[in-house]
This record gives C-alpha cells, structure tokens and sequence, in this order.
C-alpha cells in the first residue's frame, strides 16, 4: 500500500472515530421533546406567563416566567396528580412548601449601587437530566444571559441550579428579596453564598 491511500485510509478511519464520539455525546446535551408529564407550559393558578415543572414524583415547581423565578413548589398528594386543569388554566393541588406573590425580582449590585433588572423570557428546554430555562436580564446597557436548570430528580430537598452569562466586572447579582427566605444559594464547591459573582453554575435548595 503506498503512502497515499494510506494517508486516505487515516483519514477515513479518523472521521469515522469523530462521529463516533460525538453520537455518543450528542444525547447528552441535544433537546428532547417535552414530557408532558413533567411539564405542563399552560398559565398556573391564573398566573400569565407561567410554567410548571415536576421534580421527582411529586415535587411541583411553579414559575413566574416574566420575573424569572419560581413563585410555587408544592408536593402533590400521594397517589395523585399535582395539577388539575380547567380549560387553559391549571390548578396546583396539594401541600405548598414555598410562595411568593410578591413583585420582587433580580438586582444588580455594582460600585455601591443596586438596580431592579429588566426581565425578557427566552424558552425552554428538556434535557436527559433536567429542564433548561432561559432569560435575558438588562440594565441600561448591559445584557446578562440568566439559565436555571431543574434537576429531573433531586436527592432530599428541592433543588435548581443556576447561571449568569456576561456579569459586569465587580458587580453581583442578587437574589429577588423574595427567594432569600426559601431558598439555600450555594456555589460550585458546595459554599454558602449571598450572590451570584460569576458564570460558574450555582446551586438552590429548599429550606
């Protein structure tokens, strides 16, 4: 075999190795279609512009998509649905664990300065482990890309992962007021933190 169709037969054999490890990464990371029965995209409990999403088997979270948080998470009765609907409504039924009806959202905090962000919802996502959700976050002229996970299942506590893309240099972002006293924010390594600094991924837990 000469040089040339051995240098063909290298590069056959190596594409063929590519595309091999990247099917084997692609379900991983590729959108799935929705499950509807983790994920029901009508308004909740008369809220416009909501989402519901189950964790685990009967863990329900609520979101309030035009302030970028949940504003429910309740734990359906045993041996039942957590959501009853009523047209194009649905109705959350079962024991509530956490609510916030207020108006507060995400703040930036920069140079001693603290300002309520402007919120724009960008979609959702199912994954193989969770759901992605995604939001654009402005102030005058900074954009900031804000991502929350929500893990198919969670160990004890309820739990979300969260992530801010594009943070001004020295600021933070501040949890909505709200959400301080519901929800453990943790960092990467597991460290009790007040705010996010970085594009690290952050972890919430229920209290």
């Amino acid at each position: 075999m000469n040089s040339t169709m051995q240098h063909g037969l290298f590069a056959i054999l190596l594409c063929a190795a590519c595309g091999t490890i990247a099917y084997a990464e692609e379900p991983s990371s590729r959108e799935l279609p929705f499950d509807r029965q983790r994920i029901n995209r009508y308004s909740l409990d008369h809220l416009p512009r909501s989402i519901s999403i189950r964790q685990g088997e009967d863990v329900w979270l609520g979101y309030d998509l035009q302030r970028a948080k949940p504003y429910k998470v309740w734990r359906a009765p045993e041996g039942e649905e957590g959501l009853k609907q009523s047209e194009f409504v649905m109705r959350s039924v079962g024991v509530t664990a956490f609510e916030d009806k207020s108006d507060d959202t995400w703040k930036l905090r920069r140079g001693g300065e603290t300002t309520s962000l402007s919120v724009r919802y960008l979609g959702c996502s199912e994954r193989v482990s969770h759901f992605e959700l995604r939001w654009e976050l402005t102030d005058d002229a900074d954009i900031m890309t804000f991502r929350e996970r929500v893990p198919i299942t969670a160990e004890t506590s309820v739990t979300r992962e969260i992530q801010v893309e594009a943070l001004p240099t020295g600021s933070q972002l501040l949890l909505p007021l709200s959400a301080k006293q519901g929800w453990n924010l943790m960092n990467a390594a597991g460290t009790p933190v007040a705010s996010l600094t970085d594009a690290q991924w952050y972890r919430l837990t229920s209290r």
